[in-house]
């Protein structure tokens, strides 16, 4: 049909001054594809937008609106269809210039980094590919790998494209200084030229900036143009283009991998089985194969249904005549997915939350110990917000290096969190309080309250998140907690903020409604004139209400004012019970304890006093790890408090000797080590996490030894665990402890209260007996008993209790050169040992207890087959000292001591029996075969030892431990009990 409106375009503008439009299209139609065909330049994996792509645009046109209205169109509607078909993408050429421009601009460093974090996207595997190092991107790998080049192209054209349609219009307005496109302007009004610009833009904007363009605008001669309508025909054009052919299959022969979008998108036309567009309807049935691109076909055809609905709906507003018809109506738009159903033939099945229970659910499931944990979300809110502004306003003029830095705790004691409580008056035993959180903060602005809106999207600030990451690690903001802000919905239905923004100024009063409430959480928004008098932050305002006197409550020891409410309270004189003002205190005093920020309470016009204590709680900050760290020495009951970002979260890390420590983690994202309610650490991450602790503390006393400890004994216990720990863990093998060995002068004292100088004790020692059938002491401790070089340990339980216990034998365990003797109960668990430490044995184990070991290897279900000791004549099977692999456990006397010993895989299969009609509790059978057999030859501990000598080796050990003989029970070969 373009020949046709160019023939229409000819004759309307024969002879007049608007023949200028005709003579430029003519120039413009060999142009403009010229500079088309270098869209695949960047685009090679896009379908295809040269002048096929247009021509099909234009063919659209017509049949949707129908030729005879074409006939009634000015010239310059002819004209603004032909340009527009042909530059609306012409945003999507772009120069080497700007490329280079873009990598170097923070807008793509942005874009880039939102790609890595999101891995539903489609680029996400290819963005992986590259690593972000002070701000620049960089390759992970040193390799020339076209994955490499193909992975940046595609990331590049996605950042063009978003923006693609204002590019269009940039080159329309400044063809020769934007892409050396020589287009003559200077004869058509550059005015005309704007308008197509924005006709161009408008294609892949909302409808409402559409709108917003003219119904009606002088164009040349007496005719007017009609941008609003141009625009809409071009939006319907471009939308159907659907036909089967617009990917070029040589092109994507050019790349070494193709986007998976790109691969969904080719097999989205191609599954078009039926199309028809007329002036009367419009009607598409694509059978689909994949979900995914049943997904994306079933999006377009949503996107096209909304498209022609709302121009219909406002097709009065569009048309700039009364008798130019109709839209054509929509038909069927069908996605089958073979072998698969639709709902309705439209609605893909999905899983959604139902907004309105999710509060319910979450509170239900117990993700919040109480409602009234939600206001440490508030004062977290208010906390981050705080530590934004001091960075923002005095970035320039400090440099903040720890959160014991001076002039970074003056600028905080001009930024406290205010919080007031008020009580009201009690009606029908209903009482309320009235609360009040403010701060000095960055403030709320219109761009922050939509992310604010949106439960768990404040991820996706990317203002904010650029600004903290910009900040020191133990000055950045929390984070992510829980359901976040929202939650405090859990205490109430209505929350009002009044609000200036620090980045804008703009005052906003903003009114909040839990989305439980009848008003179906709406959110409304005043905007308040404002003057610099008025400084940025934000006040938070909830009504909380109760009954005056509880059918039931409950508290927990650690929340004394409510403790305090309860136990004061008489149902004669007092006129309400109010556990939950107390609560909401102990709420408060638990959040302020470690807060870095002065918060201030208020409660009734009185002001609370906290406990007195430092402005920052933590002494030491150790800046490799991001740690504040306080810390003890203490040989009694050992603790580690864990905090993040200065609130105190639960641990379950396994018991530190010699130390007592706070520890204050700035480092990690809370989303990565708490769990969702920001009350523990995840068992996941406890491992890296002690490992991390550990290092900061050897930092920190390695460098500071003298001026954390003061006194003697003090000194000697912190050089235990630093000896101790480097024992236990190999990682720290790098920390030079020589000059810290005041543990040697340590006395042990003994059980007839005799002292021993514990290095003495350790040097001398030939011979340890641990003994685990002691009397329970309280506080738990070991009784040492030292004779002849003789060392006896007698515990209460099956693990020594004393760190000086644990010490000694870290220091001897690569001494232990055998086991003398051992004793087990009825129940298994070891209730005696003897270690040899100076003189070699002839064995390790003694060979008389080898069939109890290989015995009780059976009963201990932690793996199915064992390492387990080898005696001598089986070296053969003897396994190097550090192999490993997942899953095969090594045996030990008792699951809390450890120590090495020569080792082989155990020829024994142990299976757990379920069946309750079966006696014997675990099946035994033989597993042996060519992988184990190979196995055991990569893992010999004699190299010299062939294949053939290890499976000869295990048929001699299954026929001295056959399986009927290990049968017998267990005790049977028990020796007597060791004295």
């Amino acid at each position: 049909m373009i020949k046709e409106i160019e023939e229409l375009l000819y004759n309307k503008t024969l002879g007049k001054q608007s023949d200028i439009l005709f003579a430029h299209w003519n120039y413009d139609k060999k142009i403009i594809p010229s500079a088309l065909n270098a869209v695949s330049n960047l685009f090679p994996h896009y379908s295809l937008h040269d002048e096929s792509h247009s021509e099909t645009i234009i063919n659209n046109i017509v049949r949707v609106i129908g030729f005879e209205n074409i006939k009634k169109l000015s010239a310059i509607d002819l004209w603004l269809i032909l340009e527009a078909s042909y530059s609306h993408d012409l945003g999507m050429v772009v120069t080497s210039d700007e490329l280079v421009k873009a990598l170097a601009s923070n807008e793509f460093l942005d874009f880039f980094k939102d790609l890595k974090e999101d891995s539903k996207n489609g680029l996400h595997e290819f963005a992986n590919q590259f690593e972000i190092e002070n701000n620049k991107i960089k390759y992970k790998h040193d390799e020339l790998n076209l994955e490499y080049h193909d992975g940046i192209k595609f990331i590049l054209a996605e950042f063009f494209r978003r923006s693609h349609s204002d590019r269009s219009k940039e080159i329309i307005v400044n063809p020769t200084r934007e892409v050396s496109l020589a287009t003559p302007r200077g004869v058509i009004p550059n005015r005309i030229f704007k308008i197509l610009g924005d006709i161009c833009s408008s294609h892949t904007k909302d409808f409402d900036d559409v709108m917003k363009l003219p119904i009606s605008e002088v164009g040349i001669d007496v005719e007017d143009a009609h941008p609003r309508l141009i625009a809409c025909m071009l939006r319907i054009g471009d939308l159907l283009d659907l036909d089967n052919n617009r990917f070029s299959e040589v092109m994507l022969r050019t790349l070494s991998k193709i986007p998976i979008d790109t691969l969904n998108h080719k097999t989205k036309h191609l599954s078009i089985e039926s199309f028809r567009v007329d002036n009367q309807k419009i009607e598409v049935f694509a059978k689909c194969n994949d979900y995914d691109v049943a997904n994306i076909t079933q999006h377009w055809f949503n996107y096209l249904d909304s498209e022609i609905r709302t121009q219909m709906i406002n097709w009065n507003d569009i048309v700039p005549f009364k008798d130019f018809g109709y839209l054509p109506t929509i038909g069927t738009l069908k996605v089958e997915l073979d072998k698969y159903e639709y709902l309705d033939g439209k609605k893909k099945p999905k899983f959604s939350v139902d907004t309105d229970k999710a509060l319910s659910l979450l509170q239900g499931a117990g993700l919040y110990e109480h409602s009234y944990q939600s206001i440490r979300e508030l004062l977290q809110n208010a906390v981050d917000s705080t530590l934004i502004r001091i960075w923002l306003e005095h970035r320039d003029d400090y440099e903040f290096k720890t959160p014991q830095d001076e002039n970074f705790l003056k600028f905080l004691k001009n930024h406290p969190i205010e919080i007031f409580i008020e009580e009201s008056e009690i009606i029908d035993n209903e009482k309320t309080f009235l609360i009040s959180i403010k701060d000095n903060g960055t403030g709320i602005s219109t761009e922050d309250l939509k992310f604010l809106m949106n439960t768990g999207s404040s991820s996706k600030n990317r203002k904010k998140i650029n600004i903290v990451e910009q900040m020191p690690e133990w000055l950045s903001p929390s984070g992510i907690f829980g359901i976040g802000f929202q939650s405090i919905f859990m205490l109430t239905d209505e929350i009002i903020i009044e609000t200036k923004s620090y980045f804008t100024e703009e005052f906003q009063r903003i009114e909040l409604h839990s989305p439980n409430s009848n008003k179906d959480g709406a959110v409304l928004i005043q905007k308040i004139k404002t003057d610099h008098s008025v400084k940025p932050g934000s006040t938070i305002y909830l009504t909380y209400k109760t009954d005056a006197i509880p059918q039931s409550w409950s508290i927990k020891t650690k929340q004394k004012n409510a403790m305090i409410i309860a136990e004061n309270f008489d149902p004669l004189t007092n006129e309400s019970l109010d556990i939950s003002l107390g609560i909401i205190t102990d709420e408060i005093l638990e959040f302020e304890n470690a807060c870095i920020v002065p918060i201030k309470l208020f409660i009734n016009s009185e002001q609370y006093h906290f406990r007195k204590k430092e402005q920052n709680y933590f002494k030491f900050f150790e800046p490799l790890n991001s740690l504040e760290i306080n810390l003890s020495a203490n040989l009694m009951f050992n603790n580690i408090e864990t905090f993040y970002k200065n609130q105190y979260v639960e641990n379950q890390f396994t018991k530190l000797l010699f130390l007592d420590l706070d520890i204050n983690i700035h480092k990690q994202k809370a989303s990565e080590i708490l769990t969702l309610n920001r009350n523990k650490i995840k068992s996941e991450s406890l491992n890296d996490l002690f490992c991390e602790i550990l290092i900061s503390t050897f930092e920190l006393i390695t460098k500071n030894f003298d001026d954390i400890f003061d006194t003697d004994l003090d000194k000697q216990i912190a050089s235990m665990f630093l000896q101790y720990y480097k024992n236990e863990f190999d990682f720290l093998n790098s920390y030079d402890i020589s000059h810290f060995q005041q543990w040697k002068y340590f006395e042990v004292q003994m059980s007839d209260q005799s002292k021993e100088k514990l290095f003495d004790l350790i040097q001398n020692l030939k011979k340890l007996h641990l003994r685990f059938d002691g009397e329970y002491l309280f506080p738990p401790k070991d009784i040492l008993k030292f004779e002849n070089n003789n060392l006896t340990i007698i515990s209460s339980s099956q693990a020594v209790n004393s760190p000086i216990s644990s010490f000694i034998f870290s220091m001897v365990e690569n001494e232990i050169k055998g086991v003398e003797n051992f004793e087990h109960s009825s129940s298994r668990s070891l209730n005696a040992v003897e270690f040899i430490l100076k003189e070699n044995a002839d064995e390790f184990f003694p060979t008389n207890k080898y069939i109890e070991i290989i015995k009780n290897s059976l009963h201990w279900n932690r793996s199915s087959r064992k390492i387990i000791p080898c005696l001598k004549k089986y070296y053969k099977l003897r396994l190097k000292k550090d192999v490993t692999i997942p899953y095969l456990r090594s045996y030990r006397l008792s699951h809390t001591i450890s120590f090495d010993y020569p080792k082989m895989a155990s020829p024994f299969l142990v299976t757990e029996n379920y069946d309750d009609e079966i006696k014997e509790e675990y099946n035994v059978s033989i597993g042996l075969n060519d992988k184990v057999y190979d196995w055991v030859f990569e893992n010999r501990f004699d190299k010299t030892t062939t294949k053939d000598d290890i499976i000869k080796a295990y048929d001699e050990f299954v026929k001295e431990f056959s399986l009927d003989s290990l049968k017998s029970n267990t005790t049977e070969s028990r020796t007597e009990s060791i004295e």
